[in-house]
C-alpha cells in the first residue's frame, strides 16, 4: 500500500491485513518520517520510501517475481480475503487481476451496480457480507469483468512478468494504471476477474480518497489515446445486465438481500384442483422461506378465497395484471411459472421482467391426449405452447422423477441439464384439519350410511367410472357402501357417459359438485376407503390426503404413485398395496381386502403418511430457491433467442 498522506489512517488497512491474513505486508510512503508510524507494528510490516504507487508495484515485484495485492485506501477486509483470489490465478495462467465487492468500486459497487455507497449495508460489515457470500451455495465461479477497479487488487505475477510495469498519467493515480494494465494485458490475451465472494468495507469517514473519485478528462483522454475501443466497452459492460460478471453480481445480491420472485398466479381461479393446492402451498413454503425476500403474484381477477391466506403474508404482493403490464412488479430474479404454459401465454412478458424464467412441468397428460380440446388445432397450440416454452426456460422443473422420465420419452426439447425434479409436498392437510358436513350432500338425500369416496375431475383420465365398476363389484359381494363422487366437471374429455351407466334409482352413488374444502376433508374423513383409479398423474396427492386422516386408499401401481410410496416401505412388508391392474375385479379385490381386514388397512395408510413425510413443502421451497440462485448463476437463454 502506498501512504501519500494521513498515515494514521492506514493504520487501518494493515491492522486489518495483520488480522486476517499471514501474508507480508509493504508500506511505501511519499514522506519518510510518515514511516516511522509503522515501526514495530509486526514483523511482517516493511515500509521505505517510493514516489508512486505505480513504482511501489514494480519495486515489489522485481523483488519477490510474485503476485502482488495492491491496496489503494483505508478498507477493512474479512478474514482469508485473498484466498479464492489467489486460487484462481494459480489454476489459470492467463488470469492478469483480481477485484472485489465494495460498497464503493464503480461496476463493481454492491448491492447496486454502479451506484456507490458510503458504507456497507445496515446491519452488515465485510465479515458478515463474506461470510454470507461464501457459505451461501452457489459457490462463487470466477466472473470477467471488463477492467480492473476497486481500491483492493490482486496482480498476478505471470501478467506482470508478460505486460511489464505500470504505467501511469501525470495524476498518478492507481485506478487509472490498473485500468491501463489491464487493457494492455487484454491485449495479450489475459483476463480481468471479479471475486463475488469477498466484500471490501470502504468507509467513507476514514477514506483517503472520496468514495465517488470519477476519472478526470485529462486521465480519460490518457486511457482513450492508448487503448481507441475503451470507453465503448465500458459503457457497454456497465449497461449489460446478462453478462457472466452481471449473472455472478445477481447471485451474490440474492444470497445476501434474498431472492425476488414473480409468480404466474394464473391458476387461481374460482375451483381447487391439485393445482392449485400445489400453487398455494408452494406460495406458502417460499413466502416463510428466510432466503426470499419478495414475491409478486400476477393474478388473472380478484383473489379466491382458499387462498386469501397465503396470498395476504408480508412478503407477497398479489395483484391483478395482464402479460402488458408485468412491469408494474419491476424487474424480479426469477420470473415462475409453477404449472404448465397455455395458448396464449406471453412468454416475451415473463423473460423480460424476471432475469431469468423457470417453468414447472406438472404432467403430460393433455400433451398426450387430444379428447380435452375441442379440435385439433387447439391440441396443436398447446403441444406447441409447451415445446416452445419448454425450449427457451432457463430451467423446466418436474414434480416427480416420472415427469422428468415423460419428458424424455415424448422428447421435448429441453436438455436434460435444465430439467430438475424438485417434488411436491404432501403435509397440507392433517387430522386437526376443519371439517363440515356437505351441504349439497344432505340436498340430495344422502343419510347417516356408509360410504366410500372418489375425488376429482371428471377427466377420462380419473377413470371415476371404474371407480363405480369396482364400487359395484364390490357391493356384489356383499359390502353394504354407498359411493360419493365429488368434483368440478369439464366440457371435453370426460367420463360423463360412462359414468350414466351406472346411475339409477337404486344404484346407492351419489354424485355431487365440486367441494369446498372443509367439505371435501369431511368425505374423507368419514369415508371407508377411497377409490383412486386414476391412470395419469404427475404427483397424486390424494392417496396422501386420505391417510392424514386414517383413511384407505385404493389406487393402481404405476409411475408417481409408485416412485412416491416407495418412500413409506418397509423391507419386509408389501404396505402401501397397489391393485394389479384398472380391472373392476382387480381394484374390488384390493378394497375387499382393506375392509375385511382393519389391522391391514391401518398399517396400509400408515405406510402412506411415512411416504408423505418424506415429501416436505417447506424442503420444496428450499429446493426451488438452491435451483433459482443456480438459474441466476448461468447465461441467460433467452438471450440468444434459437
Amino acid at each position: 500500500m502506498f501512504v501519500p498522506s494521513s498515515p494514521e489512517q492506514w493504520l487501518l488497512p494493515v491492522r486489518s491485513l495483520l488480522a486476517t491474513t499471514d501474508l507480508p505486508i509493504v508500506v511505501g510512503v511519499l514522506y519518510p518520517v510518515h514511516g516511522v508510524l509503522f515501526d514495530g507494528i509486526d514483523e511482517r510490516v516493511s515500509w521505505g520510501p517510493v514516489g508512486s504507487v505505480s513504482e511501489l508495484v514494480d519495486t515489489t515485484y522485481a523483488s519477490t517475481r510474485g503476485h502482488v495485492v495492491v491496496i489503494d485506501d483505508a478498507v477493512s477486509l474479512p478474514p482469508d480475503p485473498f484466498v479464492t483470489a489467489l486460487r484462481w490465478i494459480s489454476e489459470d495462467l492467463r488470469v492478469s487481476t483480481v477485484s472485489f465487492l465494495s460498497n464503493a468500486s464503480g461496476p463493481l459497487s454492491f448491492p447496486v451496480r454502479n451506484l456507490t455507497q458510503t458504507r456497507a449495508l445496515d446491519g452488515h460489515d465485510e465479515q458478515s457480507l463474506t461470510r454470507t457470500l461464501r457459505s451461501e451455495a452457489p459457490a462463487a465461479q470466477p466472473a470477467p469483468i471488463a477492467l480492473a477497479t476497486g481500491c483492493v487488487v490482486v496482480l498476478a505475477a505471470a501478467a506482470l512478468g508478460a505486460v511489464g510495469r505500470l504505467q501511469a498519467p501525470s495524476s498518478a493515480r492507481f485506478d487509472v494504471a490498473v485500468a491501463d494494465f489491464s487493457a494492455r494485458a487484454r491485449g495479450k490475451g489475459f483476463v480481468d476477474l471479479c471475486d463475488t465472494s469477498t466484500f471490501v468495507t470502504r468507509s467513507s469517514d476514514v477514506s483517503i480518497h472520496p468514495v465517488d473519485h470519477h476519472l478526470t478528462a485529462d486521465d480519460m483522454g490518457w486511457l482513450l489515446h492508448r487503448h481507441r475501443w475503451l470507453l465503448g466497452f465500458l459503457d457497454d459492460q456497465r449497461a449489460d445486465g446478462e453478462s457472466a460478471f452481471a449473472a455472478a453480481f445477481d447471485v451474490a445480491r440474492a444470497k445476501v438481500l434474498g431472492l425476488r420472485i414473480l409468480v404466474d398466479g394464473a391458476c387461481f381461479g374460482p375451483h381447487e384442483t391439485g393445482t392449485q393446492v400445489a400453487a398455494t402451498q408452494t406460495l406458502r413454503a417460499l413466502s416463510t422461506n428466510p432466503d426470499v425476500a419478495w414475491i409478486g403474484v400476477a393474478l388473472p381477477g380478484p383473489i379466491p378465497a382458499y387462498a386469501l391466506g397465503v396470498l395476504g403474508h408480508p412478503k407477497v404482493q398479489a395483484m391483478e395484471a395482464q402479460s402488458c403490464d408485468l412491469g408494474k412488479f419491476g424487474p424480479v430474479d426469477i420470473a415462475f411459472r409453477p404449472f404448465q404454459p397455455v395458448p396464449g401465454f406471453d412468454l416475451g412478458a415473463w423473460t423480460r421482467v424476471g432475469h431469468r424464467f423457470v417453468v414447472s412441468i406438472l404432467d403430460l397428460i393433455a400433451w398426450n391426449n387430444g379428447s380435452y380440446f375441442p379440435a385439433w388445432e387447439d391440441w396443436d397450440r398447446y403441444r406447441r405452447t409447451i415445446e416452445a416454452v419448454t425450449r427457451a426456460a432457463d430451467a423446466v422443473t418436474v414434480i416427480s422423477a416420472d415427469v422428468a422420465g415423460q419428458l424424455r420419452l415424448h422428447s421435448l426439447p429441453v436438455d436434460p441439464d435444465r430439467v430438475h425434479v424438485v417434488a411436491l409436498g404432501t403435509a397440507h392437510l392433517n387430522e386437526d384439519a376443519p371439517t363440515r358436513y356437505p351441504a349439497e350432500l344432505a340436498a340430495r338425500g344422502f343419510s347417516a350410511r356408509p360410504f366410500a369416496l372418489c375425488l376429482g375431475v371428471n377427466y377420462g383420465h380419473k377413470n371415476r367410472d371404474l371407480a363405480m365398476a369396482a364400487h359395484a363389484e364390490l357391493r356384489g359381494r356383499g359390502y353394504d357402501l354407498d359411493l360419493v363422487l365429488a368434483g368440478p366437471v369439464v366440457p371435453y374429455g370426460t367420463s360423463r357417459l360412462a359414468e350414466s351407466a351406472f346411475l339409477g334409482p337404486d344404484s346407492h352413488v351419489h354424485v355431487l359438485p365440486e367441494v369446498a374444502e372443509d367439505e371435501r376433508n369431511w368425505l374423507l374423513r368419514h369415508a371407508a376407503l377411497v377409490w383412486y383409479p386414476t391412470s395419469a398423474e404427475g404427483f397424486g396427492f390424494l392417496p396422501f390426503e386420505a391417510a392424514a386422516f386414517e383413511t384407505p386408499t385404493v389406487a393402481v401401481g404405476f409411475g408417481p404413485i409408485v416412485e412416491l410410496a416407495a418412500a413409506g416401505r418397509i423391507p419386509g412388508d408389501d404396505v402401501p398395496l397397489m391393485a394389479a391392474n384398472w380391472t373392476p375385479d382387480a381394484l374390488a379385490d384390493l378394497a375387499e381386502r382393506l375392509l375385511s381386514d382393519p389391522a391391514l388397512a391401518q398399517r396400509h395408510q400408515a405406510a402412506l403418511v411415512r411416504a408423505g413425510g418424506h415429501y416436505s413443502w417447506d424442503v420444496h421451497a428450499e429446493q426451488l430457491v438452491a435451483l433459482f440462485r443456480q438459474v441466476l448463476a448461468l447465461p441467460r437463454r433467452s438471450r440468444y433467442p434459437l
